[in-house]
């Protein structure tokens, strides 16, 4: 199986979460990487992000405030 290389995730990360040191971003580059080699689905690099933890998703959010204020 090839090797993903975890640099263009670490700067792509640095670049999108400032507020991680590089220490951060490079554990959560590895782990990026790990999804996009062993997943059997594909899931692009924001999609990534959101399944760590590291951003948010605000569409779920206001999805359930929407239910929520129906009910």
């Amino acid at each position: 199986m090839l090797e993903i290389s975890t640099t263009g995730f670490e700067k792509r990360i640095a670049a999108e979460v400032p507020s991680f040191s590089r220490g951060q971003a490079k554990k959560a580059a590895k782990k990026l990487a790990w999804m996009a080699q062993n997943m059997r689905e594909t899931f692009d690099f924001f999609e990534g992000l959101r399944i760590l933890g590291i951003i948010s998703d605000p569409t779920a959010r206001d999805a359930v405030r929407n239910v929520e204020a129906q009910a």
